[in-house]
């Protein structure tokens, strides 16, 4: 094994050669992997963000910020002298490299760089940001009270109930009393029948998770969304939603996720337990009983994982399955037939867990809001030196960009899928903001984002601001939320959401896809217009137990086309 591996670095170590005669070239500081912000334009966002947190409206599934509209509208009109006198690096000196410095890829990924990357006071604001937002009000996401995913109150107290008894065998006594006393209303009859896919050495399914748990080095189930299909005075059939998430033990760690359904058919007893009788299991793709075919795909190594070995663990990837089939026709309502010459990608997506963010941004394609995950998306921090935190990293993160209708300005949405790891908790917090701000601005400007002119370490690559300050962004919101099924069209794509570039991709994809093979459109029910979207698999959202966390942007080549353009079609 140990030749193995050794052989197998050493082709790596030629190819990364290869690659990278002289570094990469790209004047985008964000493709080159760094931990939690992108660019110092993505942080001077993240600071007007920080700005705007100052409202929490308490709604029960998202949290929505207002900006103090009167001291911004000031400041805009009235720039003051010491805003003047902030000097910012010149981009295009800025960006520049001599491909000796680069972040992220120097020993496909660089240990030896990452200690650059360890700043003792922002390490320190983790641990402190881990405690904002603790008080008993927090305002938080309650998964079993949502009504669009748990449709009635059986549904609600099964999946309450089933998800409390998973979370106590995979990770012990629950310091939650409620969630102590919600899994005791769970048991299995003896006489239980399962049907499943899985490998089963034990009769029930409770049983096999805890036979199972000591194989994989992590093991999560998350039940998303259920809805009562029969009802009576002895039993209850219902329709349950999960995912499935585990990181396989081979030597490069590959974290596995399956999605699927299970019909439980279950008793009520008079002391208010619930008895599990029956579970069919099915799995989401072409084939619901190849439990082979989900996890071989998911096993091998993957090539930029490996390049950047060392930044950060693989990506839990978000599944795209081939289009199901009927009599040789799409399962789907567009009606459509993918030409033998089309270059995009025609995929189903099963319904998911999300977190998303949104903003109304108001400086266009210049400002490149889009291209980094906004400060109010995130309810924790993560920890990656000294005792480090544990964190699931999920890929890709979508973008979608919309005009708004009164012409002021664009919505973007940014939406993160949420791995079990996280979702299998019964509440989930909402971003916490705490009223005395973090705006120690002075000390961030002076890290090297900016450079006053106080400050005696003037630099040749700086210049006085001859524009006014970027605007603020409006209406922050954040919100969990099941994501339904998806049919899309997706075409590779080098650059950033916010290219020029992607106009006219998505013209290419929609004469492509709409106009030529026939597919429908699935059209934005305010604007009428068709929804496009980006996806960012260059980007890897960390979440913790407590949460989201930070934010992996790497560096990839131009020629692997890592990210993608899509249209959402309308489906069954």
């Amino acid at each position: 094994m140990r030749s193995q591996v050794a052989a197998t670095i050493a082709l790596l170590s030629i190819c990364n050669a290869f690659l990278r005669p002289g570094g990469p070239t790209t004047p985008q500081r964000r493709q080159r992997c760094s931990i939690r912000r992108a660019s110092s334009a993505d942080r001077q966002l993240q600071r007007s963000c920080a700005r705007a947190r100052h409202t929490a409206l308490p709604v029960p599934t998202m949290r929505r910020l207002q900006m103090a509209n009167d001291e911004d509208d000031n400041s805009m009109a009235n720039p003051s002298s010491s805003a003047s006198n902030i000097k910012f690096f010149e981009l295009e000196d800025a960006f520049d490299d001599n491909g000796e410095d680069v972040v992220g890829t120097k020993f496909f990924g660089g240990n030896t760089m990452k200690d650059e990357l360890y700043v003792p006071e922002e390490e320190e604001m983790a641990t402190e940001l881990q405690s904002v937002g603790q008080e008993a009000d927090e305002l938080v996401y309650s998964r079993f009270e949502d009504t669009s995913s748990f449709e009635d109150e059986t549904s609600r107290k099964v999946c309450g109930a089933l998800q409390a008894a998973i979370n106590q065998i995979l990770h012990g006594a629950d310091a939650n009393s409620t969630a102590s006393t919600a899994a005791a209303l769970w048991r299995e009859d003896p006489k239980v029948v399962w049907d499943t896919p899985f490998s089963a050495s034990e009769p029930s399914p409770l049983k096999q998770l805890g036979a199972s748990k000591s194989f994989y080095s992590s093991l999560d189930i998350a039940v998303l969304s259920a809805k009562t299909i029969r009802s009576d005075e002895d039993s209850s059939t219902i329709q349950v939603r999960w995912d499935l998430g585990a990181v396989w033990p081979n030597p490069w760690e590959s974290r596995v996720l399956i999605t699927g359904t299970s019909q439980i058919t279950t008793r009520e007893d008079g002391d208010g337990t619930l008895v599990l009788l029956k579970q069919v299991d099915i799995l989401d793709g072409r084939d619901s009983s190849d439990i082979v075919g989900a996890l071989s795909s998911q096993l091998m190594p993957r090539f930029w994982d490996i390049y950047h070995i060392g930044m950060s663990p693989s990506a839990e990837t978000d599944p795209r399955f081939d289009v199901p089939l009927e009599k040789g026709k799409l399962s789907n309502a567009s009606g459509g037939k993918k030409g033998l010459f089309s270059n995009y990608e025609l995929s189903y997506l099963p319904p998911r867990l999300m977190t998303e963010a949104s903003l109304i941004d108001d400086n266009g394609r210049a400002g490149r809001t889009a291209q980094a995950l906004p400060n109010h998306s995130f309810t924790t921090a993560i920890k990656t030196m000294g005792k480090r935190d544990y964190f699931v990293p999920v890929s890709p993160i979508e973008v979608t960009i919309s005009k708004m209708q009164d012409g002021e300005g664009s919505e973007v949405k940014w939406s993160v899928p949420v791995p079990p790891y996280f979702a299998s908790r019964a509440t989930l917090p909402l971003p916490a903001y705490d009223e005395s701000e973090h705006a120690n601005e002075q000390s961030e400007t002076n890290s090297g984002l900016a450079i006053t002119k106080d400050n005696e370490v003037a630099k040749s690559s700086t210049r006085k601001l001859s524009a006014p300050p970027p605007k603020p962004p409006r209406s922050l919101e954040c919100r969990y939320s099941v994501r339904p099924s998806r049919l899309v069209a997706t075409i590779p794509f080098a650059g950033n959401p916010q290219d020029e570039e992607v106009a006219q991709l998505r013209r290419k994809l929609y004469d492509q896809v709409v106009e030529r093979d026939g597919f429908k459109p699935k059209l934005d029910p305010i604007t009428n217009r068709p929804q496009f979207f980006f996806w960012m698999n260059d980007a890897k959202a960390c979440f913790s137990r407590e949460g989201l966390g930070m934010a992996v942007y790497e560096w990839r080549a131009d020629w692997s086309k890592s990210n993608s353009v899509g249209i959402e079609l309308m489906n069954c």
